[in-house]
């Protein structure tokens, strides 16, 4: 996670996503990953619990926090939207096996 350290993560009232806190350069972001893009970049299941969410999120933490350190190294008091496109690497979309080559590595 480089100098970036999460400071807390959970799953909003209306279970749908993620939304989790960053210490970055200067203060600290709020950042959002919704039930969408897990389940379109993380395979989450639909219809998946807060509980599967967390788990899916602490999965792939350190890639997450490296994708929302680059949108957002400064902090701000505005919370920042995470979306698919966040997580396409050099202009295609990432498969199924790299996806789960990221977990075998950072689960």
């Amino acid at each position: 996670m480089s100098n970036h350290v999460l400071i807390w993560a959970g799953v909003p009232h209306n279970s749908d996503g993620i939304v989790f806190q960053v210490r970055v350069v200067h203060g600290l972001q709020r950042f959002y990953l919704s039930r969408r893009v897990l389940e379109d970049v993380f395979d989450l299941e639909p219809r998946a619990s807060d509980a599967r969410q967390l788990e899916l999120f602490y999965t792939f933490l350190t890639r997450i926090v490296a994708r929302a350190s680059s949108k957002r190294s400064i902090g701000g008091s505005d919370t920042v939207a995470l979306q698919s496109t966040d997580f396409i690497a050099s202009g295609k979309k990432e498969n199924r096996s790299t996806l789960h080559a990221y977990a075998g590595r950072e689960g």
